[in-house]
């Protein structure tokens, strides 16, 4: 037997140059905030989450110019640490205004946000009266005629009126 030598050729390669081509700038994504935290947002976290608070990111904690750190919750309560006296509270109310609180715990904080929602209080507002409120008025009230009102203001005014002594010395 013998054995059967056959050279296969292979084609040589041609030299080609690659093609460069330029790829588009990648996206850059732009930082609302800076990429860097403070020392009152790292102590604004730290003293919430001693003092049992809701846990918020500490880049949620932003710095005040006045010097304290603010963060905000997403049902609208405002907690401001300010360093050695605490927190506040601000929580707006049902009847329009925001009620400020001083809180050192996470139960104080619920019940500041509760007593907020059950405000009745119209905070220097006027009064708006319901249908049945407003009935409930006009049959308490006394009904004048115009001659008593009158002679009530007839009386008053002689009484301002009526020639007074003057002292004689």
């Amino acid at each position: 037997m013998s054995r059967k030598t056959t050279t296969k050729k292979h084609p040589t390669p041609v030299a080609t140059t690659p093609t460069v081509t330029a790829r588009p700038a990648l996206p850059v994504r732009p930082h609302p905030e800076p990429e860097f935290i403070t020392q009152q947002q790292i102590a604004a976290a730290y003293a919430a989450r001693l003092a049992n608070l809701p846990l918020m990111p500490i880049t949620a904690w932003t710095p005040q110019p006045d010097g304290t750190v603010r963060a905000t919750f997403p049902g609208g309560a405002t907690l401001t640490h300010t360093a050695g006296a605490g927190f506040d509270a601000l929580t707006a109310c049902t009847q329009g205004a925001t009620h400020h609180n001083h809180i050192t715990t996470g139960t104080q904080l619920r019940e500041a946000a509760a007593a907020a929602a059950q405000c009745t209080h119209l905070h220097g507002r006027p009064r708006t009266l319901t249908l049945a409120q407003a009935a409930t008025t006009t049959a308490e009230t006394q009904a004048l005629d115009g001659n008593t009102i009158t002679a009530g203001l007839a009386a008053r005014t002689a009484d301002t009126e009526s020639a007074k002594e003057s002292p004689q010395t």
